[in-house]
């Protein structure tokens, strides 16, 4: 229901920036994303460098000169760059870097191969997220900000999700975790001069967004306000590909996305700002 929803719903405002996800992970994802993209439903994409269909999306990204792309760093769920074995899932993750099980040295070589691989294709990115937000953990967080400083991208996604709907309680306590890792992380960021968005949604409805994320999104009327969606069409070969992944993309979520969000003529590149919007309270 994505692509429908973006399609249907008001013009953006100025401070309110649409992020899809997982541009590279597939053909597919790539063709929903493109659309949205070239229509102006939302304003970037972050492209996954270890995708499968990185290729086909670079290309595209060079044809029509996207400028808002970003690096979507991805440590879960897809074959490393570097050689190293990823865990399955975010949370197998969680559990070897806490225990020290995964090497922070193995992290980061992946991460700078990445978005070296992503820059040497001839694509410059102006903004950074993760799959599963893993960038916020303590520790990868400072390697990221020093990534980004090497490579003067200015920007980096911080997950500040109001508390809203009738999202899982599993979810929403995740949720609270992510809300206090981007607490931490905002001093980093401060200190090192970079710019974040102060407020996201689209974590505790992920994959499944409505009109009321964004009527939420466009609520918030203070500083840089970040809404994230999972925009792509699918085929049985994607399904076959996902089916044993954790994943909610589908033609169904490029029609929300259509429907949730028309074309904003007055979008202004947020990634390049230079500072962050004012501090925001939660609606």
């Amino acid at each position: 229901m994505e692509f429908r929803i973006l399609l249907m719903a008001c013009t953006i405002v100025a401070n309110l920036k649409i992020v899809a996800d997982d541009l590279g992970l597939a053909k597919p994802i790539n063709d929903g994303i493109f659309e949205l993209l070239k229509t102006g439903r939302i304003s970037g994409a972050s492209l996954m460098a270890n995708g499968e269909a990185f290729d086909d999306a670079v290309n595209r990204c060079l044809e029509v000169q996207l400028p808002n792309i970003g690096v979507h760093f991805v440590l879960v769920e897809e074959k490393s760059i570097t050689g190293i074995e990823l865990p399955k899932n975010h949370k197998s993750f969680f559990l070897k870097y806490i225990l020290g099980i995964i090497s922070k040295k193995d992290i980061e070589s992946e991460l700078k191969a990445q978005v070296n691989k992503i820059i040497s294709a001839g694509v410059r990115p102006v903004f950074i997220n993760s799959h599963q937000h893993l960038h916020l953990l303590p520790g990868i967080m400072d390697m990221v900000i020093e990534i980004a400083k090497e490579n003067n991208i200015t920007y980096i996604r911080l997950v500040d999700e109001p508390m809203h709907g009738n999202g899982k309680i599993f979810r929403k306590i995740q949720l609270v975790f992510l809300r206090f890792l981007s607490g931490l992380a905002r001093k980093k960021l401060n200190k090192a001069g970079l710019v974040y968005n102060n407020k996201f949604i689209g974590f505790i409805n992920a994959g499944n967004l409505s009109i009321k994320d964004i009527e939420l999104a466009r609520s918030i009327e203070n500083g840089i306000i970040e809404l994230g969606c999972h925009p792509g069409y699918e085929n049985e070969e994607f399904k076959k590909k996902m089916e044993n992944l954790p994943r909610t993309l589908s033609q169904g979520g490029l029609e929300a996305v259509k429907k949730a969000l028309a074309k904003d003529e007055h979008k202004e590149n947020v990634y390049e700002a230079g500072k962050h919007g004012e501090e925001t309270s939660a609606n």
